[in-house]
């Protein structure tokens, strides 16, 4: 279906974009004179996946969610009106749309058109009261824009000073954006406060700030400031560094106690797993090919998905308390995107003719594959359905 452009002044009544920035340098130092930092995180609701790997905390699943475990139907659901602006991360869901954002920004709402912004919006997510947060950039400069919920006009546009956005994530008061040099910068919601840290890879969980791909210390966290320090001090304060990881990491996941990453490398990247309240390690990297995505996490259980080289690829399941592979299964195509809902494991991947999504049962059984002719670039699972995009297209699998 079609996206007619509109106005950025025209947005569905429940999308919302709110302001942030992105930095210049990885200094661990306030930036306009923030004098509280709170992490507070949130749950997303029934029938949404709101950010790139659904949470704050980036678990990469859905509890509330049922994929299909036989064989899908597949619909498209949109197509962009050029394919020059080809959407390439991942489908957002709130409560009442979905948006698709890359290179461009579309959405619909009731299989109509409600959003179409032709500059580059290389990140994007719903927060806790289903506003949409998203940055967008162009030729000449790279701006957040806010958009009022109730009447769809534009409340506020941004400048950010010149850096590459990396990740994203939203918090219940802050939004948090990471950049390519390291530098982590945050808005306050209610406020005009913004301030910076170190880290580029953002995740909220349990009070706590995390971020990984920070300059020379790796992965980070922060707390919160209180007592007689919260007076005499402004901004977060360093709760631990975990070091660097081997290789370029992926965006951190938080939950039960453990942060996990994975890592791209040529000679071989890592997943990686730290004591969330100490950064101590629990237990030596383990190695699984050259690119190894984040797992999924649930409870004890990381799924990930990796790229080996030459077209080839690994799923696996990680016990998180060891580090040891419950199992795997060996694919004919560079596997990526680990996504979880319920019972059922979906991941993307890519091969010399197109691309793959395949579900497994969590215990490792393969349910179903689905092929398309491009590399599917993003997916979000939502109730009973898979959406995927594919170049300019949304498809639905259930």
């Amino acid at each position: 279906m079609p996206m007619p452009s509109i106005t950025r002044r025209r947005l569905l009544g429940s999308c919302v974009v709110v302001a942030l920035t992105a930095g210049s340098y990885g200094s661990y130092r306030l930036y306009r004179g923030a004098t509280d930092a709170a992490f507070t995180s949130w749950s997303p609701p029934s029938g949404t996946w709101p950010l790139r790997r659904y949470d704050p905390a980036n678990t990469a699943h859905n509890p509330t969610a049922s994929p299909p475990r036989d064989s899908p139907t597949v619909r498209t659901v949109a197509t962009a009106s050029t394919t020059d602006r080809r959407p390439r991360v991942v489908p957002l869901v709130g409560a009442d749309h979905v948006v698709v954002y890359g290179s461009g920004l579309v959405g619909h709402a009731d299989g109509e058109a409600a959003l179409d912004v032709d500059a580059p919006t290389p990140l994007a997510g719903f927060g806790p009261d289903g506003r949409l947060h998203a940055v967008e950039s162009d030729d000449d400069s790279t701006a957040v824009v806010g958009y009022d919920a109730a009447d769809g006009d534009e409340t506020y546009r941004r400048p950010l000073p010149d850096d590459d956005p990396t990740a994203l994530t939203v918090g219940a008061r802050e939004v948090y954006v990471g950049c390519e040099s390291g530098t982590l910068r945050a808005l306050t919601l209610d406020s005009e406060r913004r301030w910076r840290v170190d880290g580029a890879l953002p995740a909220l969980a349990d009070g706590r700030l995390y971020a990984a791909d920070a300059p020379l210390d790796g992965t980070v966290a922060y707390a919160p400031r209180t007592g007689r320090d919260r007076l005499l001090r402004v901004g977060p304060k360093r709760a631990w560094s975990a070091g660097p990881a081997d290789g370029f990491p992926h965006s951190p996941a938080v939950a039960d106690g453990r942060l996990v990453l994975g890592t791209y490398a040529e000679g071989g990247g890592v997943v990686v797993a730290v004591d969330a309240e100490t950064g101590d390690r629990l237990w030596e990297p383990r190695p699984l090919g050259r690119d190894v995505s984040t797992p999924a996490i649930v409870g004890d259980r990381g799924y990930t998905a990796v790229e080996t080289g030459e077209g080839t690829g690994v799923v696996a399941a990680i016990d998180l308390a060891s580090g040891e592979t419950r199992w795997r299964d060996a694919v004919e195509w560079a596997a990526s995107t680990p996504v979880v809902g319920g019972n059922t494991l979906v991941v993307a991947g890519e091969r010399a003719d197109g691309g793959v999504v395949r579900a497994y049962d969590t215990a490792g059984d393969p349910l179903w594959t689905r092929t398309f002719e491009g590399r599917p670039d993003g997916l979000a699972l939502v109730d009973d359905r898979v959406l995927v995009t594919v170049g300019a297209t949304l498809y639905e699998l259930r």
